[in-house]
Order: C-alpha cells, then structure tokens, then sequence
C-alpha cells in the first residue's frame, strides 16, 4: 500500500491533494474547484469530525478487546469465559462470578433467565461494589442488562483499576 493510499484510508485525505489545495494561496486559477469561504470550512470541519469518530471508534474497539481478555484471566479459574463483554455480561452472571474470583468472597445470584433476574444480578454486583467503597458513576443495572458499550467498558474499568490497585499493594 502506498503512502497516499495508507493516508487516505486512515485519515480520510490525500495528503497531496491537501497541498495542492493550498497552492496559490487558495485563489481560483481555474484548475481547482472554486469553493466558497463556508465551504471550505464546513468541508474540514466535516472531515475533522468523521476522523474523530474514527480514532473514538478504534479506541473502543481496543478497550473492549483488551477488557475482554483481562476479564477471561479471571473468568478462567472458575471455568467461565465472555466471547462478547457487552453481551456476556448482562445477565450478571458473568459479572457476579468475577467479582467473586477478584474478592474471594461468596456472592448471591439468580438463577432465572428473565429481564428481572438479569436486573437483579446486575444490580447484586454494582451494590457489592458500593459496599467495598468502589465509587460508580452513573452506572445502573438497567445499563448493563441493556448491553450499553460506555458505560459497560465504564464499569469493567472500574474494577481493574480497583482490583490491580489492590493486588499491586499486597
């Protein structure tokens, strides 16, 4: 792949193109399109805009792979695993066995496959980590149960920081 093709797909511009668009100082010399002060800008700020999308885009995807992985060490002791973190994790099941494997200590779940008992799960695992003074914030059961990827990568985060914290003290 050359350059100006690895530039124009990751960027979403021909670098070239973008230098001759400034040559003669932007002016109409009847090779280039003639364009229009708000166009110009509107132009950038769209393509400034769609690159943003992009690298937000590629961040999640990275932090959804990496959370995923890091979940599963855990996950593996107790012979669970997660293919999908926004989906393995909303019946709370996952989630409950997680945190029992991170804290060592028993949780309570339920064993129904209804929105309810999903809810409730959920909720099991954000109320123990309150207990343990694991600030949340604007995290509801409803949001996980929901597959919500923020703030699901939110919470996951959340407990990595908590737990690597307290495992790198001990």
């Amino acid at each position: 792949m050359s350059t100006q093709a690895y530039y124009k797909e990751r960027l979403g511009f021909d670098p070239q193109e973008a230098v001759q668009d400034g040559v003669n100082g932007g002016y109409y010399d009847g090779h280039q399109p003639k364009r229009h002060r708000g166009e110009r800008a509107e132009s950038h700020d769209q393509v400034y805009e769609e690159n943003l999308t992009k690298f937000k885009d590629e961040r999640d995807a990275i932090q959804k792979k990496t959370f995923t992985k890091w979940v599963n060490k855990h996950l593996k002791k107790v012979n669970r695993h997660v293919n999908d973190l926004f989906e393995d994790l909303r019946d709370g099941l996952n989630l409950i066995s997680l945190l029992e494997v991170l804290s060592g200590e028993h949780l309570p779940r339920e064993r129904g496959r209804m929105r309810f008992h999903m809810l409730q799960n959920v909720q099991m695992a954000l109320d123990f980590l309150r207990y343990k003074k694991i600030k949340l914030v604007n995290i509801r059961a409803e949001d996980i149960v929901d597959g919500n990827p923020k703030l699901t990568l939110g919470l996951i985060w959340t407990i990595i920081l908590h737990f690597q914290l307290e495992q790198s003290l001990r």
